[in-house]
């Protein structure tokens, strides 16, 4: 088995073209009929940038409450928007969303790369390269649904930023860090969670400072909204259906739309289980369950969720797993993404993810002995090697 599977990745180069061309071949499958949610983010936009009303736009949320979209997510829009025309406006996002996933999974080669100089557990490069290709093939349909199919720009900005933090706090960047996980919470609030991976700072101080950072970052961005019109609290009772197909259902949560414990919780229990990841040495793993908790406890089933947790399975699969093969992104791609295109098995749909929950659960709080970079050989680390630049 193991022979055959190492002739099938034998060579990187073959690797890459492929990948080429299915990356090339879902985008066209997906732009056609796609960018169904390009509107809710043109029609933020616009208000946000109305000159002509007194109050510069910051009532968007007040009057639109079902606008769940970051005021990040809302610059990026305006500016992919003035970039183009208005008739292509809508592909030129689709464009840059897809693009992103090619910046995704270059981060995620370094921070392959820099995990293991840390944690002094070296692979052969092709090892990782291979695998880190293997794992791509699993993770770009269910991202180009998300991103040109669905055309979800906020949920796209808040991984591409989730990444980018881990990166920087594996590579001591204290500042960057904060900066991005508050880019990240400002382009959609379910990236709370993401915060954990502060805690892969060395140092107390490091902590702080990062942590001061993104919380500034995040009331710079949030804040004006709510002093400029009261009634944007609107936007934080805006609920969605519980639908039948969800996690909260198999729990036993009955409530028809989204009780207002949810969101909390989500946000609570993904950022206590991301640390727990973190400290326990199993940091690879703090986006995955960060992003498995959100879809366990979302009262909504929508297809484009999978793009965040298929995210942090590529990172563990490449950065954190023992496996020779990414187990966890063919699982989320084969069972969680895929397997909802047949109806037969919508009953199973809210046992699987609460199942896909519970196992990433348990990969984050058991011990790393033996496995992924341990925090404390990692702190040392820092103490011995002068850090590594890109």
């Amino acid at each position: 088995m193991w022979s055959a599977y190492g002739r099938l990745v034998a060579s990187r180069r073959t690797l890459v073209v492929l990948l080429a061309a299915w990356t090339g071949g879902w985008f066209v499958v997906m732009a056609v009929p796609g960018g169904y949610a390009w509107h809710f983010f043109t029609i933020g936009e616009g208000i946000l940038s109305d000159l002509d009303d007194p109050r510069l736009g910051l009532h968007v949320y007040a009057d639109d409450p079902k606008l769940q979209i970051g005021p990040v997510a809302f610059v990026v829009t305006w500016l992919l928007r003035v970039l183009s025309s208005p008739r292509s406006d809508m592909l030129t996002a689709q464009l840059f969303c897809a693009g992103a996933i090619v910046l995704v999974l270059a981060m995620v080669h370094r921070i392959a790369v820099l995990g293991q100089v840390a944690s002094r557990h070296v692979e052969p490069a092709e090892r990782i390269d291979r695998r880190l290709l293997v794992a791509a093939f699993c993770v770009v349909p269910v991202w180009m649904y998300a991103a040109v199919f669905s055309l979800h720009l906020d949920d796209i900005l808040a991984m591409v930023f989730g990444v980018a933090a881990l990166l920087c706090a594996l590579d001591r960047r204290p500042w960057l860090t904060g900066l991005l996980v508050a880019l990240a919470v400002d382009s959609k609030p379910w990236a709370v969670p993401f915060a954990a991976v502060i805690l892969l700072l060395p140092g107390a101080r490091n902590w702080l400072r990062s942590t001061v950072v993104a919380a500034v970052g995040v009331a710079a961005a949030w804040l004006p909204f709510f002093v400029a019109d009261p009634n944007t609290t609107r936007a934080l009772r805006f609920t969605i259906g519980n639908t039948a197909l969800s996690a909260l259902r198999v729990l036993g949560v009955q409530d028809p739309r989204t009780p207002s414990w949810d969101r909390p919780a989500q946000m609570l229990i993904g950022l206590a289980l991301a640390a727990i990841a973190v400290r326990r040495g199993r940091w690879a793993a703090a986006l995955l369950v960060a992003t498995s908790v959100r879809m366990a406890l979302d009262p909504g089933t929508n297809r484009y969720y999978t793009a965040g947790l298929v995210v942090g399975a590529l990172v563990w699969d490449v950065c954190g797993s023992r496996l020779r093969w990414p187990a966890w992104s063919l699982t989320t791609f084969l069972l969680l993404h895929e397997l909802r295109w047949l109806r037969a098995f919508d009953p199973l749909h809210g046992w699987l993810v609460l199942g896909f929950a519970a196992a990433a659960t348990a990969v984050a709080v058991l011990p790393a002995e033996n496995g992924p970079v341990l925090l404390q050989e990692y702190t040392r680390f820092d103490t011995e090697v002068p850090r590594l630049r890109p």
